[in-house]
């Protein structure tokens, strides 16, 4: 075999040395058997296919306490994404990357073990928040909620502050959400662990989080000072949307040895997947949901969970009125469901509902309409009157009361299947799958849809259209099926 060039042995010895030996950004470098024992706990696979190549930017700057495990989060990282192949890792303590031409070539950002106020420019700020509302990921590890603290936006996005460690020893993580798909690798039980356990302060609330994982406080030492919540609730791990992005967040990774944790290992990388937009999961905030599995959409008292313009809608009193300004819409995406809520319409007045959109930028080609709409009295109903799949079914009978008067409408999408009940009534029994042909019903009259009905998102947001004219919503729930 003919002898290697000097140079690319010098490359080959330097690949070598990167593989073995990370370089630490605080206490060291981590060792050569610490990186196989990350690898050896790693997955072999993703919980999903990526959709398309994904690209995870890893923060690592610092102005406050600097984690020695911070190396160690990076080379799990970037072990996760190689192996399984859900997405490649680029890191960097440069400030600069928020500049907008730099940050949105990524999918997600990952603040880790991040603390202090990381940066003041206002316009790097603007960018991260746009970032997210756009449709992008962002994911923090331990320390994440230990900085801005001068940026409330910041805690919002995030979803609380660090507010103090009261454990730094075994402790045992309940499963809040065994059965989601972020927890499903708990195997339902609750688990021991040795790491350093925060509390959180507002804008820390179930009636803007899910939360995934928390402190068993039946199995923990109650009595360690600096204890300041009196609610019990000790999170550990949730998500939660923002616009069109996500957000997960856990506080597990202080230790080093957190980093060959299988389980955790496996969290970490379904989290991420769910940030970057390729793992489907429920985000609805903890504190919305009954003991019956329905959630409140309006459970915050205000547009927490929304996508809206500026006060082009608001929330008083529980009913959710527009002001004019255009379309409000679900931060979480929908599969199958039932949807119940009540309307009220002034005279002549216009709008819908707006199911499994894809595309919020143009929701009548993307989603599916239910018309609520000013047809009181009419004795013959079309696909256009209240109650009709818009332009493609009319209702079976004209149930809307008049205008002042509060309407209830139940919509259930299973598979192709929707159903829609008003002041109940069954109005609509609806197959999409004879919808088989783009602008045209199964009964031969036209309609206005460049895809065949068939063809229609089987997922996605909720929405309530703004035509111009005086609507109001309440009781707005759901129940995932």
């Amino acid at each position: 075999m003919e002898a290697l060039p000097v140079a690319l042995l010098v490359v080959v010895a330097a690949s070598l040395t990167i593989l073995t030996n990370v370089p630490a950004v605080a206490g060291g470098p981590v060792s050569g058997e610490e990186l196989e024992r990350i690898r050896q706990a790693a997955p072999e696979a993703a919980p999903v296919k990526p959709t398309q190549p994904r690209q995870l930017l890893v923060y690592t700057g610092c102005k406050g306490f600097v984690h020695s495990a911070i190396p160690y989060a990076t080379a799990a990282l970037e072990i996760l994404g190689e192996k399984t192949g859900a997405f490649s890792v680029s890191t960097t303590d440069d400030v600069q990357v928020f500049q907008p031409d730099r940050l949105n070539k990524y999918d997600g950002v990952c603040f880790n073990n991040t603390t202090g106020e990381l940066f003041e420019d206002p316009a790097l700020k603007a960018s991260l928040l746009e970032f997210v509302r756009q449709g992008k990921g962002v994911i923090g590890l331990h320390a994440a909620t230990d900085c801005f603290y001068q940026w409330p936006e910041f805690g919002e996005l995030m979803g609380g502050y660090f507010a103090g460690h009261p454990w730094n020893e075994t402790v045992t993580v309940k499963l809040d959400e065994p059965g989601h798909p972020l927890v499903k690798m708990f195997g339902g039980q609750p688990f021991a662990v040795a790491d350093e356990i925060y509390q959180f302060k507002e804008p820390y609330s179930r009636q803007r989080l899910r939360v995934l994982l928390s402190l068993d406080i039946a199995k923990t030492d109650m009595t360690k000072p600096g204890i300041a919540r009196q609610d019990g609730d000790f999170a550990v791990s949730w998500v939660r949307n923002y616009g069109l992005g996500r957000v997960f967040y856990c506080s597990l990774g202080h230790r080093h040895e957190v980093f060959w944790n299988r389980p955790v290992l496996e969290h970490y990388l379904a989290g991420i997947q769910f940030a970057l937009g390729d793992l489907s999961a429920d985000a609805l905030p903890s504190g919305w949901r009954d003991a019956d599995g329905w959630f409140d959409l309006l459970g915050a008292g205000d547009l927490t969970g929304w996508i809206v313009k500026d006060r082009s809608w608001t929330v008083e009193d529980g009913v959710l009125t527009r002001q004019g300004g255009g379309d409000i819409w679900t931060e979480q995406t929908f599969g199958d469901f039932i949807l119940s809520c009540e309307f009220k319409l002034a005279p002549q007045t216009n709008s819908g509902i707006f199911l499994r959109t894809g595309d919020i930028r143009d929701c009548v080609q993307t989603g599916i309409e239910v018309q609520v709409l000013d047809s009181y009295g009419k004795a013959e109903v079309t696909k256009h009157d209240c109650g009709a799949i818009y332009d493609c079914l009319a209702p079976r009978t004209n149930a809307v009361k008049p205008p002042g008067e509060w309407n209830r409408v139940v919509v259930t999408c299973r598979g192709p299947r929707i159903q829609v009940e008003l002041n109940g009534q069954a109005i609509i029994d609806m197959d999409l799958d004879d919808w088989t042909i783009a602008g045209r019903n199964p009964d031969g009259t036209a309609n206005k849809f460049r895809t065949a009905f068939k063809d229609m998102p089987r997922r996605g947001r909720i929405g309530l259209q703004d035509h111009g004219n005086p609507v109001w919503y309440r009781k707005i729930r759901i129940k995932p099926l």
